[in-house]
């Protein structure tokens, strides 16, 4: 309901019944009053029905000093004719929206809490109201005042204590992420930390099987936050993989973090269920490390993560978007992503022409690297890349009188060049010769 219909509801100064309808809304507030400590039971009862989460003993004794204090500052308006904009919001109520913020409870249920006394205190008012001595149209005059007169002050007081609860909320996450830095450092640096130490702090198990990561966004704007995006792909993340609980994520920095996840049962962290998480987020990257367990198995995971994770920041290949150590010869080839301007030398000298970055010359690679990995299969080549088998033998003997030498000589570094093109693309390769 925007400010213009409230304002409508409320009766207009210039209106010839304003100063009774003011006048028997003072007369209701008197009432009211006189019923304090009955309407104030009943919204205690009215909102604790109404949120399971509010189950803590500090909690609750401070929503009843935030209800009081905000019946309080109702009725004390209502009886004095007095405008919001000459209203400060009660110490209790900031207070009470400052806690749920630190201790994580949404905002919604803060804006549901005003909801739920609000509609209790105007079903008080509607039996004041009907108890006026006044005409039938008088009375509902009022009641309409009174209404809007409430929305407008709910509306008010929830943009206070939610901006208040924001501020919560954030003094928290950066005091818990000061925390879990520390510890993630303290652990990473081989310091003396026990699992239960470490738990206690972090809310995360060291002693489970567990997969680090390694995030972040490419060619981010440094002065963007991603803070937040990055959170939220680590919980997506989780989700999708099937992890028994929430990962535990540290911020590097405004576009990086570090990860954790508890493996599921069955270890299996796909890189497809990654890539259908990430896709959606531009410039997004993800390198993993292998499932380990222990103190020690956190750190060598972490390690793997940061050791494959130059591949996909030089990869043009888009399917290396996501990396894993666990991959075959992803470590080999991260290791030579290291000094990129000496592999690119060295794929040439292996591949020679085949290492031009040209359709001719890939589709030539493809056919070798596919012969050698079905074991010098000229049928099953051809049914892998779905073309006749003359056309293997046409290709090959291309490659064969390319490289300049049998495809049997130098196999172990063609292969392996090969591999190196296919996981870094035309970050290693050249013109056409």
């Amino acid at each position: 309901m925007n400010s213009g219909s409230l304002q409508r509801r409320l009766v207009s100064p210039d209106a010839p019944e304003a100063q009774e309808v003011h006048r028997l809304v003072s007369v209701v507030g008197d009432r009211l009053q006189d019923r304090f400590a009955e309407i104030n039971a009943s919204m205690n009862s009215a909102i604790e029905a109404g949120m399971d989460e509010l189950n803590e003993p500090d909690l609750l004794d401070m929503l009843h000093a935030s209800v009081e204090g905000n019946i309080a500052t109702i009725l004390h308006m209502i009886r004095n004719d007095i405008p919001l904009d000459h209203v400060q919001p009660t110490t209790a109520a900031t207070e009470y929206a400052d806690r749920l913020g630190q201790r994580g409870i949404p905002a919604s249920s803060l804006r549901r809490a005003y909801h739920f006394g609000s509609d209790d205190l105007l079903a008080f008012m509607f039996e004041e109201v009907q108890g006026l001595d006044c005409s039938p149209e008088l009375q509902l005059r009022v009641l309409h005042h009174l209404s809007g007169w409430m929305h407008k002050y709910v509306d008010w007081i929830t943009r206070v204590v939610l901006e208040v609860h924001e501020e919560g909320r954030r003094f928290s996450a950066e005091q818990n992420a000061t925390v879990v830095s520390a510890m993630v450092t303290k652990v990473l640096r081989g310091d003396d930390v026990s699992a239960r130490e470490f738990a206690a702090r972090t809310g995360y198990a060291l002693e489970r099987p567990h997969l680090a990561a390694t995030l972040w966004i490419d060619r981010a704007n440094p002065g963007t936050d991603n803070t937040t995006v990055l959170e939220s792909v680590a919980r997506d993340l989780a989700a999708r993989l099937g992890c028994p609980r929430p990962p535990l994520c540290t911020v590097v920095d405004r576009s990086t973090a570090w990860v954790w996840f508890a493996a599921p049962a069955d270890h299996d962290l796909s890189t497809g269920a990654i890539h259908a998480v990430i896709e959606t987020i531009p410039g997004l990257r993800v390198s993993l490390g292998t499932c380990q367990s222990g103190v020690d198995g956190f750190r060598a995971s972490h390690f793997q993560a940061e050791a494959v994770k130059p591949v996909a920041i030089i990869s043009t290949n888009p399917a290396m978007s996501v990396v894993s150590h666990a991959t075959e010869g992803m470590a080999v080839v991260a290791v030579l992503a290291r000094d990129l301007d000496a592999t690119r030398q060295w794929v040439h000298d292996v591949l020679g022409p085949l290492s031009a970055d040209t359709d001719a010359a890939s589709r030539l690679r493809e056919t070798v690297g596919t012969f050698m990995s079905t074991g010098n299969s000229y049928v099953a080549t051809a049914e892998r890349l779905n073309m006749h088998r003359n056309t293997v033998k046409y290709r090959l003997g291309r490659a064969t009188d390319e490289l300049g030498r049998p495809l049997s000589e130098r196999r172990l570094d063609t292969e392996l060049a090969l591999h190196v093109v296919e996981i870094l693309g035309s970050a290693v390769l050249g013109p056409a010769h």
